[in-house]
């Protein structure tokens, strides 16, 4: 993981338990130049569970925004 040179942003649910929040905390440590957000009623298809949320989440990303 400390190869990865493009920017990256790690999206977790916090009631994920195929891949725990943990998971992404060490993935965040390992990965240069990378983010982590970890949302809130959401399991392991944020996208599904918060769809406006995440949709949001990487509109701002992708738009070079710095709100992570």
């Amino acid at each position: 993981m400390p190869k990865i040179k493009t920017p990256t942003l790690l999206i977790f649910g916090e009631n994920d338990t195929a891949t725990p929040p943990e998971y992404g905390k060490t993935m965040e440590k390992l990965i240069p130049d990378s983010g982590l957000v970890v949302m809130k009623n959401a399991g392991h298809y944020t996208f599904l569970d918060q769809m406006a949320q995440f949709t949001a989440i990487i509109d701002s990303f992708l738009s070079g925004d710095k709100l992570i």
